[in-house]
């Protein structure tokens, strides 16, 4: 019976057992709410247990499981114990304890409460829920990333805005797999190679070290045919950041009109990049004419397999050629020349030197790379599924799990008034997990612990107790393996200094 037909009734006094001198304490109200039926019970709180969200449910945006269960088009029948909501539960479970075994996460994801399976039912054991992941498929866990990385309510830190935009940034990486054929065919072996590998590219959002979206493939898809399928992604009020692999004439074009600034690497040769000097600024940097070749537009023609593509209209866009000299604290020196080019062209508003101090924030989707399969899924350690859309079924909620963790970081960072650089990721997510494993329900009476009243005040109030990490580090070392022996990590300092390029002239002014 719902609340609205509930209604209150009269009800005598409850005299006590073998007591003629008056009402048993508490008999009255409790008479009362038997007598008015469950309706308004919940008014009471007598049921709230019953419909309280678990603490992973509280940590992703509100509804995330059910929906993406709901709209992921999987058919299982609701009876099941691992229906559709209760196995993409278990499957974020798995990506946030990745060192356990199925049977272990079943058994947390089923204590938890408001658990999507009905009471009383038994733990299924761990082939069910490789057989539940199968039926389930990889769209119910796309569509969780999605419905989470789409949230607005994790603050935004000052350092992720850069001249008033919001800074996001491109960037892949790979991961391992199975040893299997199936995979080794899907997604590709590289050269020498003992794992298959999935390439991942992802778009990050600075301000809160989470994903914004991601594109999937194998290990021989390249990074840019994969970013494109993130054009949709940007838009107005953004700034985009890339290093030098993603640009080309036609992606420039293609991402600058969704509304986005961009503020990529570039090479340096003048003979890898179709750009013609117009004029120097006074800042240092230079307006230059983008102009498609013959050369590219046949190249582009032929990868389109369309020899009736018109070539690209040309551009304006602003270079800005700095070189870094990198001085560390045993004095060693090196110097990295390096060229970005912008849609930012007014050097008053966006001076040069501040342009070539902002692209270094593109070193944060390193670090958010290193959390993912690091941190979070662990050093060494493939993904579990062995068919294709369960490796992709795996990522999502592998990046799911990341944004989860990283959401509440940025929360605390806010709450403290520090940076987000300042609280550990790696604080968090052991801290995440002691507390869901601490979330569960008693299996006899289906009540959590008494002691948590309220699991994510007391996560928050642990996260604020732990020290703050140093900030503003600058440390160099090495970059391969045999360097980093020789020179481990020392404090470093960096110069910028504003360089003219080697282009040639444009010989005419621009057409547009």
């Amino acid at each position: 019976m719902c609340a609205h037909f509930a209604m209150l009734v009269p009800v005598p006094s409850v005299v006590s057992a073998g007591q003629g001198d008056g009402p048993e304490p508490g008999g009255e109200a409790l008479a009362a709410r038997v007598a008015a039926g469950p309706g308004l019970w919940e008014d009471e709180q007598w049921l709230a247990e019953l419909h309280r969200d678990g603490l992973i449910g509280e940590l992703l945006a509100g509804g995330t499981i059910g929906q993406a269960a709901a709209e992921g088009g999987h058919g299982c029948r609701r009876q099941r114990a691992l229906n559709a909501e209760m196995t993409l539960l278990c499957l974020v479970t798995g990506a946030l304890f990745p060192g356990q075994g199925y049977d272990m996460v079943l058994a947390k994801a089923f204590a938890m409460p408001a658990a999507p399976a009905r009471p009383g039912t038994p733990v299924p054991t761990g082939p069910a829920l490789s057989q539940a992941r199968a039926r389930l498929g990889e769209q119910p866990a796309r569509r969780a990333f999605e419905l989470d990385a789409a949230r607005d309510d994790v603050p935004l830190a000052a350092a992720g805005t850069a001249f008033g935009l919001e800074l996001v940034i491109f960037d892949g990486t790979t991961l391992d797999l199975f040893d299997c054929p199936e995979l080794a065919a899907e997604f590709g072996v590289p050269e020498g190679g003992s794992h298959p590998k999935l390439r991942l590219v992802s778009l990050l959002q600075a301000g809160t070290m989470r994903w914004k979206a991601a594109a999937i493939g194998g290990y021989h898809d390249g990074e840019n045919a994969l970013a494109d399928r993130l054009e949709g992604a940007l838009g107005p009020g953004q700034l985009s950041l890339a290093d030098r692999g993603f640009f080309s004439m036609d992606r420039w074009t293609r991402f600058s009109a969704t509304g986005a600034h961009l503020l990529w690497r570039v090479k340096n040769a003048a003979r890898s990049v179709p750009f013609r000097q117009l004029r120097t600024l006074k800042d240092g940097s230079e307006l230059v004419l983008l102009r498609e070749s013959g050369s590219m537009l046949g190249r582009r023609r032929r990868e389109a397999g369309d020899g009736t593509l018109p070539r690209l209209k040309e551009a304006v866009a602003r270079l800005v050629c700095f070189t870094v000299l990198t001085r560390t604290s045993r004095g060693r020196t090196k110097t990295t020349a390096i060229r970005v080019l912008t849609t930012l062209l007014d050097p008053d508003a966006f001076p040069a030197r501040e342009i070539a101090s902002l692209y270094a924030a593109r070193w944060q989707v390193e670090t958010a790379f290193l959390h993912l399969k690091k941190t979070v899924r662990g050093a060494g350690r493939v993904l579990r599924g062995r068919s294709a859309a369960l490796a992709r079924q795996e990522t999502w909620a592998l990046l799911l799990v990341h944004n989860m963790i990283a959401a509440l970081a940025a929360s605390a960072a806010a709450d403290a008034g520090t940076s987000l650089a300042a609280v550990s990721f790696t604080a968090v997510l052991s801290l995440v997990r002691e507390h869901v494993a601490a979330d569960a329900c008693c299996p006899h009476c289906g009540k959590r612990p008494a002691r948590v009243d309220d699991p994510l005040a007391l996560l928050t109030t642990a996260i604020a107790g732990q020290p703050l990490s140093r900030e503003n580090r600058k440390r160099t070392s090495g970059r391969t393996k045999a360097e980093r022996r020789k020179w481990p990590t020392e404090e470093a300092a960096y110069d910028i200094t504003i360089v003219p390029s080697n282009l040639p002239k444009a010989d005419t002014s621009p057409t547009t």
